[in-house]
């Protein structure tokens, strides 16, 4: 009964610590103290030991004052930034003399330390989250684009085959990633080319990473602004149509730890196309053309770390 009494009391005198408690909290957690040099370009600073909450970073050969390695993360050890405990990676420090304490938190507070930027978003300015994607793919067209090879060409072909470059930004100790995509793809036969120019937006997850590979799942927003079809032989136009709609993609990188990655995609889409519906051939005769774009696409590329 009393030790429950002592406890409720202790917590309701908690409530009025002042900062200079706070203060020497962080202190204390600091513990023995030590010189360090930062050895990277840019040793980010964490506000928890979670490393979910970067604050910003100390720039290459830095003097710092760091506690001891942490108990619940050896990795990491602890610093006072603007006066509130911080975490940065040891393997980013190297210790002028590890050996001799600078000083005691019984003695005196840490050394202090400003870090060189406070970033809103410091994960956005990290190049390291930044990647490059080149690919070679396939994709189907449907019935529509079946159907305007067939009617001149007598031939079965309903796909579009072409490169495309995509740019991603994933965020750091985050599963979301974002990014751009630009692509060519194109189709023929004797007397019909097909082409098309594509641009998309991309927002997706990582729901699965390890060293050996990773698997991202994302949506985009496609736009061709220009679908060019140009027959030949007997028709009279040429039209070129305009098309969007949404896509959806799986892919599979594997060796993510590395500076370059292989890797392979399948998803789906589905386009809506204006200004493709019919075609006139010298005669006066309609044919007609494409009013949607949907089916199955496969690829395969090699990616970069920028």
């Amino acid at each position: 009964m009393d030790t429950k009494l002592t406890a409720l009391i202790l917590g309701c005198l908690l409530l009025f610590v002042t900062p200079i408690m706070g203060q020497d909290a962080d202190n204390e957690a600091v513990g023995a103290t030590h010189l360090a040099r930062v050895i990277v370009p840019r040793a980010i600073v964490y506000s928890d030991e979670n490393m979910n909450s970067p604050l910003g970073y100390i720039s290459n050969d830095r003097m710092i004052t760091v506690g001891n390695p942490r108990k619940k993360n050896p990795d990491l050890v602890p610093m006072v930034v603007y006066g509130r405990l911080a975490f940065i990676e040891a393997k980013n420090l190297s210790y002028d003399n590890e050996s001799v304490e600078m000083q005691s938190a019984k003695r005196g507070a840490p050394k202090e330390h400003n870090i060189d930027l406070v970033l809103a978003k410091p994960e956005e300015k990290l190049s390291k989250n930044n990647s490059a994607f080149l690919d070679l793919h396939q994709y189907g067209a449907g019935e529509g684009l079946k159907n305007i090879f067939e009617t001149i060409d007598g031939e079965d072909k309903s796909s579009l085959q072409g490169f495309g470059l995509t740019l991603l930004h994933r965020k750091q100790h985050s599963r979301m990633l974002w990014g751009a995509g630009f692509e060519y793809s194109s189709a023929s036969t004797s007397n019909v080319d097909v082409k098309t120019y594509l641009m998309r937006g991309i927002l997706g997850f990582t729901p699965f990473r390890s060293p050996l590979f990773l698997i991202d799942i994302d949506g985009a927003l496609d736009i061709l602004p220009s679908t060019q079809v140009t027959i030949k032989n007997n028709y009279d136009t040429e039209p070129n149509g305009f098309a969007y709609g949404p896509s959806f993609h799986a892919r599979i990188v594997f060796f993510p730890e590395n500076t370059y990655h292989v890797f392979g995609t399948m998803g789906f889409r589905s386009y809506k196309v204006d200004r493709l519906d019919s075609f006139t051939d010298v005669n006066g005769n309609a044919i007609t053309g494409l009013t949607k774009m949907s089916g199955a696409n496969i690829g395969i590329g090699v990616g970069i770390e920028l």
